[in-house]
């Protein structure tokens, strides 16, 4: 068998030795150049040259026809009509919504709000916010709406007096809102000269806090405001969570350093308010909340992917209110600095913004203080970013008392003049964010602040 395979295979090699291939004729290049030529000539078809009558003068001496005249006369009101249209489009003023009363940025329930979206502008990019700090009743809501007086009240220490007391309700007044009602007039034309709500006594005697999440008002002035709810307060325990248990009271301070962390992401200035020297659980809270907060930066298409992006911090204001004569002395004004200077040496927000309690002439030699002349540089040490407020007395209009401070409206008119003046740096690496964009922004900052896992960590180190 074998023999017979190899005989088989010996029979196919010599077929194939024996049959050659045929040799393949190629044609010359000269031939297929001479070809594609006759045929190129064939296809070629004889150019006509055309000369003008009078090429040599300008197309405006040229003799126009009477048609066209009368064509371009036709058309051309009708194109200055058309881009008068357009400039008009193009100059129109965008008309927005004043505000009346404060919106919701942070609901009750700590969601995000959509509400403030109509009042904001998207053509403007100067725009100033400033946020609100601090403990239940030291006076959150009161500080905004001294920074939101654009015009001078009178007597305005006899309105703050009155804003704790509660509205007298009798017949006729009721007899009064009825008729109101059925004429439907709108109450929100009346201005009250607080928008932000106080506590009133019931609140203060019940030990309910006012402001619930973060409310937010737009001035005349694009300044925006936000107010918080009280945080570290033992009320929210009783508000916020309908089951108390033993870990109530930590998910209570997450969600405050949650609220915290996010006003010094999207704010401008924070302002952290304290009606007495020196709540050092406060301080520890504010620190522990700039500890946790989660880098937000976004980043820029101009920059280059090597580039480091550094973090914006804000400016920080220690605010003190209802201070009494001896917390204005030289001696207790320079132990306050000296202890907030310490407490606040590695941190990094801004406490050397120029919103001082009186004007450091060493640096800046112009702006010499024309309403705190008793404090200098000697007496009180270099100035941080502290401010005074005294506390309000029924007797404020007795002249002859020694008070040891200027007049509560020159201070609050200084503060006011002190914050509208900051430095207004960029919030996040975009340039010349508008107003929209930079709510977009906090929209997107809560959700990664809520989902961050430092403060989930945080709780769970909590006693």
């Amino acid at each position: 068998m074998s023999d017979k395979k190899k005989k088989v295979l010996m029979t196919k090699d010599v077929v194939n030795v024996a049959t050659p291939k045929r040799p393949v004729i190629l044609k010359s290049d000269r031939e297929t150049k001479e070809q594609n030529k006759d045929k190129v000539e064939k296809e070629k078809q004889p150019t006509i040259l055309i000369k003008t009558r009078e090429q040599s003068t300008p197309k405006e001496e040229r003799p126009v026809s009477p048609k066209s005249q009368v064509a371009d006369d036709i058309q051309q009101p009708c194109k200055i009509a058309q881009n008068e249209a357009k400039e008009k489009k193009e100059q129109k003023p965008c008309i927005l919504k004043t505000m009346s009363e404060p919106v919701k940025l942070l609901d009750e329930n700590l969601e995000f709000n959509n509400t403030a979206l109509e009042y904001l502008n998207d053509n403007n990019s100067n725009y100033l916010i400033i946020g609100v700090i601090g403990m239940q009743g030291v006076g959150k809501s009161l500080i905004l709406n001294l920074i939101n007086q654009s015009m001078p009240i009178e007597d305005i220490c006899h309105k703050i007096l009155q804003s704790h007391e509660m509205p007298d309700t009798n017949e006729f007044d009721e007899n009064i809102e009825s008729h109101m009602e059925k004429l439907n007039v709108d109450k929100k034309l009346e201005r009250p000269h607080f928008k932000f709500k106080m506590q009133d006594i019931e609140q203060i005697e019940r030990g309910v806090h006012c402001t619930k999440g973060v409310d937010m008002y737009i001035t005349s002035d694009r300044v925006i405001l936000l107010d918080c709810q009280p945080l570290w307060s033992p009320c929210l325990i009783d508000t916020n969570i309908n089951a108390v248990t033993s870990r109530s009271a930590n998910i209570v301070t997450v969600d405050c350093l949650q609220i915290a962390s996010y006003l010094m992401a999207i704010c401008h200035v924070l302002v952290a308010v304290q009606d007495w020297f020196g709540d050092y659980n406060f301080i520890r809270y504010i620190q522990a909340a700039e500890m946790l907060r989660p880098s937000l930066s976004s980043t820029n298409v101009n920059q280059e992917s090597d580039s480091v992006q550094t973090e914006v911090h804000p400016h920080l204001l220690l605010l003190h209110n209802r201070c009494q004569l001896e917390d204005f002395t030289h001696t207790n004004v320079h132990t306050i600095q000296e202890f907030y200077r310490k407490a606040f040496q590695r941190s990094n927000l801004q406490l050397k913004s120029g919103m001082y309690l009186y004007s450091d002439t060493s640096k800046n030699g112009v702006n010499v203080d024309s309403v705190n002349k008793l404090y200098s540089v000697e007496k009180c040490g270099h100035p941080i970013n502290l401010f005074l407020l005294p506390e309000v007395y029924e007797d404020y209009d007795n002249k002859e008392i020694y008070r040891g401070h200027p007049a509560f409206e020159e201070l609050a008119k200084r503060l006011r003049w002190m914050l509208l003046g900051v430095n207004r740096h960029q919030i996040t690496n975009v340039p010349n964010l508008s107003e929209k964009g930079w709510f977009h922004f906090c929209n997107k900052a809560w959700e990664s602040i809520k989902k961050c896992t430092f403060f989930l960590e945080y709780e769970r180190f909590l006693p």
